[in-house]
């Protein structure tokens, strides 16, 4: 089998703009940058990226059963 399916968390902004959290089926080995694109994000934003709890960057690639996080950046006064 050539798919994976992962599960996508979206926090802060990123909610509103994607949606909520969501499976995904995704082509096994697919990176979390392509992932990104998938979901409409601008991967050129400084993004925070987890899986299964670990930060990791966005050539990574995912396997099945992966969690995703993509938390946008925090800025405040």
């Amino acid at each position: 089998m050539n798919t994976a399916t992962i599960t996508v968390k979206l926090f802060g902004s990123l909610r509103g703009k994607a949606g909520p959290d969501q499976k995904m089926v995704i082509s096994k080995k697919e990176t979390i940058r392509a992932v990104v694109e998938r979901l409409s994000i601008d991967p050129q934003a400084s993004y925070l990226y987890s899986v299964n709890g670990h930060q990791t960057k966005a050539d990574a690639p995912l396997q099945d059963g992966d969690v995703l996080l993509i938390v946008p950046p925090i800025s405040g006064g």
